[in-house]
């Protein structure tokens, strides 16, 4: 199957579709108890037997009610527009565009019309530390702090990402490009997937950088602060950034606390965690060689620095690096 080909299949009415279409009321294939409780979830069972990613086509001309998921989900609009409501926020989504829905996150669309497809791209959750972050790039964006908290337990999973990435043909590419290798089906078709997933989460971090970017000019100053901390958090000190840009580390601490949701020792910890995966990802360096290449001096304080992150312990990381 080419890419007009997928294109002309996804177009077709499928069986659900055709069902729809003669009444307007949603078909429950999933047999969600939407009866029992008011906001039902969708469980992963069904969608992960042939690997960590699922993906299919929404069915159209009918609402889909509101749910929430065990999974972590992509809504790609490949063709046309459509209204969803994410926590009662109401998301237009026009062509080319993402959504990237944390587990847990209450959802509900509105019905899509003929020329409206939007498929679903499915990642079952503990895929994401082992599967995808240790792909990612070393990054401060937006996309890879949030996959890393949809992994942990006992985070607030009510988050999304709107993409406006519908001019980057760079991401057009490499979703089609997904898309046909999942309904092709070709020999180590998920291996693909999964690669071609962590080029796409590349692509988007560099793509909401941008936008951030450009929508923060007013507020250079926080850039530059936060680009200073990038730079040296290896042994940077609150004290030390308040002097070097002017400030009382009191009043510092809280600007950084108000603009970006986290204490200074929160950043640090950030980068230093993302640091570490990268590390052991793409070296040999043992543990201690790690802690010291990231600012710590003893091996304890990495431990304790994945606690906060990762139900995984840096060793339990490793061996799953390497079972890849």
């Amino acid at each position: 199957m080419n890419f007009q080909q997928l294109r002309a299949f996804l177009f077709e009415d499928n069986a659900i579709e055709v069902a729809q279409k003669l009444d307007g009321h949603n078909i429950n294939d999933q047999n969600l108890p939407f009866d029992q409780v008011d906001v039902p979830k969708m469980p992963g069972e069904h969608f992960f037997r042939e690997g960590n990613i699922f993906i299919n086509k929404h069915h159209r001309y009918s609402e889909m009610p509101a749910h929430t998921h065990e999974f972590v989900e992509f809504n790609y609009m490949f063709s046309g527009s459509c209204t969803q409501y994410v926590d009662d926020k109401e998301i237009f989504l026009q062509e080319g565009e993402l959504i990237l829905l944390d587990r847990e996150t209450i959802q509900r669309i509105d019905p899509l019309a003929k020329n409206d497809i939007l498929i679903n791209i499915l990642l079952r959750e503990e895929s994401i530390t082992t599967d995808v972050v240790a792909n990612m790039v070393k990054s401060n964006g937006l996309v890879n702090e949030f996959l890393l908290n949809a992994s942990r337990s006992g985070s607030n999973h009510n988050n999304f990402i709107h993409f406006h990435c519908g001019d980057n043909q760079d991401v057009q590419q490499l979703l089609h490009k997904m898309v046909l290798e999942y309904y092709n089906k070709e020999n180590y078709y998920m291996r693909g997937i999964n690669l071609i997933l962590s080029l796409l989460l590349i692509e988007l971090t560099r793509d909401l950088e941008k936008e951030n970017r450009q929508q923060s000019q007013g507020n250079q100053e926080l850039i530059n602060i936060l680009q200073y901390i990038d730079s040296n958090y290896k042994t940077l000190t609150l004290d030390s950034l308040a002097s070097q840009f002017g400030y009382n580390s009191n009043y510092l601490s809280n600007k950084l606390k108000k603009e970006t949701g986290r204490s200074f020792q929160g950043l640090i910890n950030s980068l230093r965690y993302k640091a570490a995966l990268e590390l052991m990802e793409e070296t040999d360096k043992n543990f201690e060689e790690i802690s010291y290449e990231i600012g710590f001096e003893t091996v304890p304080s990495l431990y304790k620095l994945f606690a906060k992150f990762s139900d995984l312990t840096p060793k339990e990381l490793r061996e799953s690096i390497l079972k890849k």
